[in-house]
């Protein structure tokens, strides 16, 4: 599956027709000086929703786990703990990272991959954090609303065009694009703003307990690399984020005032750069021979057999791969993603001991959210009705734990497809429809299962009851795009 993100030929898809499937969202008086905590709320939300229908978000469990956690371990310790965040980490291959008003910050695997310590990637986030606590980005689209919404919710109606087919370099010249149109957006960010961010930033870091020196060192690094890429031209993070020799030795100077203390460093760090570097291969040249590099797995040998153990899975060698997991020294951190991937090799190799395994996963990790949505993709594809009803039940557990993420219910609905529940996979694709806004569909889903004669009491109950809830949600510029006959796939 291809990730779309960001702005695609921003002057060609700039059209109504390009934003007929987009949904701006209303920010009020352009007058204010700073957007309500309501609308930055409402901005945040119907950015998510849009970001997940278009498949943007790098939904694999250990990814999306290891950013959320980190991120609100920072956001924790910075200047408004109370603000609520998401963090994404999505699959493009460019040096970027973004934030937007609300709380939602977005880290693209091309920087996580040029980060080397989990402070240098903590230190970015930081950044991005404090833009969305001193509430930068809020004040500027208050005040040029106008040019503004545009150039932040272009690259959904770019991915609303780009969704009908796009070619393979389409990601690389989208991110660009979106490159070229944050930096004139930087034009707007004040040098006090970009200060203030990295020293609230650095703050954040060290009361962490991550390293503060992590963002002046990276920002160096990427000073002196100056990554451009060949195609465009554009040097990534340092257009969206324009930096200055004197501005990174303050934060190097402001990062050496703090008392000396021990950091704590994620292991789980080196795991999930290796994962993001074999899940997005495909961005990626030479990883056959990145993972035959003897040398590599001196310097840092649980998280590169680790990422060689996963290549050698995606690779179909399974037997290999079982062989590799076996020379990895985890410690209690990681140690569950080695038995994790374990069980999808053995899974593979004989799904009976497989499935043997993998009930000792459940036993030992029983509300690991790792191990149970990853021991349901496993079980998903099984024959046997006890392991896909085992695969709903994993799911719903997690669909409990996290009511809006509307990936669970993409979960479900294969889960129950698969078990031959059709129904009750209505029922998730209309919740899904409903956590990305979309009620109208939600309803007609809903109404179109309530036609099935063979439906018992509580199954009609049910879908009545959604549909009670979602009916009255659906906007009139809903049920206009619905119903036109321009709608795609009509």
């Amino acid at each position: 599956m291809k990730f779309i993100l960001a702005i695609y030929l921003f002057v060609s898809l700039f059209q109504p027709a390009a934003f007929a499937q987009v949904k701006l969202p209303d920010l009020g008086n352009p007058s204010d000086a700073v957007m309500s905590e309501d609308d930055e709320a409402r901005y945040r939300k119907e950015i998510r929703q849009q970001m997940y229908a278009y498949q943007m978000i790098m939904t694999d469990p250990v990814v999306a786990s290891y950013i959320y956690h980190l991120g609100y371990r920072l956001a924790a310790h910075s200047d408004k703990p109370t603000q609520s965040f998401d963090f994404f980490v999505v699959p493009v291959d460019v040096i970027n990272a973004s934030a937007y008003p609300g709380g939602l910050i977005v880290v693209f695997t091309g920087l996580f991959l040029e980060t080397e310590t989990e402070s240098e990637l903590a230190g970015v986030l930081a950044h991005e954090i404090a833009h969305v606590s001193q509430r930068h980005i809020s004040r500027m689209i208050a005040k040029q609303q106008k040019a503004t919404i545009p150039i932040m919710l272009g690259m959904l109606a770019a991915a609303a065009a780009a969704s009908a087919g796009s070619s393979g370099d389409a990601p690389i010249a989208i991110a660009s694009s979106m490159s070229a149109l944050q930096q004139q957006l930087a034009i707007n960010f004040t040098r006090y703003h970009e200060y203030e961010a990295d020293r609230v930033g650095i703050n954040t870091l060290y009361k962490a307990n991550l390293n503060p020196e992590g963002m002046a060192g990276f920002f160096a690094k990427l000073m002196t690399k100056n990554r451009v890429d060949p195609r465009y031209k554009l040097p990534e993070y340092l257009r969206t984020h324009p930096l200055s020799v004197n501005r990174v030795t303050e934060a190097k100077n402001r990062s050496k005032n703090f008392t000396a203390k021990a950091y704590e460093e994620s292991s789980m760090y080196d795991f999930v750069k290796e994962r993001i570097r074999v899940l997005t291969a495909s961005e990626f040249d030479g990883l056959s021979a990145y993972y035959a590099n003897n040398s590599r797995a001196e310097n840092n040998s649980a998280a590169f057999l680790y990422g060689r153990a996963l290549y050698q899975y995606h690779s179909n060698e399974f037997k290999q791969s079982l062989a590799t997991l076996e020379d990895i020294e985890t410690d209690a951190e990681t140690r569950v993603l080695v038995k994790i991937l374990k069980a999808y090799n053995l899974s593979r190799i004989d799904s009976e001991q497989g499935n043997k395994y993998i009930e000792q996963l459940l036993t030992q990790y029983p509300e690991n959210s790792l191990v149970l949505e990853e021991t349901a993709q496993i079980l998903m594809q099984s024959d046997e009705l006890k392991g896909l009803d085992q695969a709903i039940s994993n799911i719903r557990k997690l669909s409990y734990k996290q009511p809006d993420n509307p990936h669970y219910q993409d979960m479900l609905a294969i889960a129950y497809y698969n078990a031959m529940k059709p129904v009750a996979a209505g029922q998730a694709m209309a919740k899904r429809a409903h956590l990305l806004g979309q009620n109208y569909q939600a309803v007609r889903i809903l109404k179109n299962l309530r036609k099935n004669e063979d439906l018992d009491y509580y199954q009609a109950s049910k879908i009545d009851a959604q549909v009670v809830e979602y009916e009255p949600l659906i906007t009139d510029e809903e049920r206009r795009r619905e119903r036109s006959p321009n709608r795609p796939g009509r």
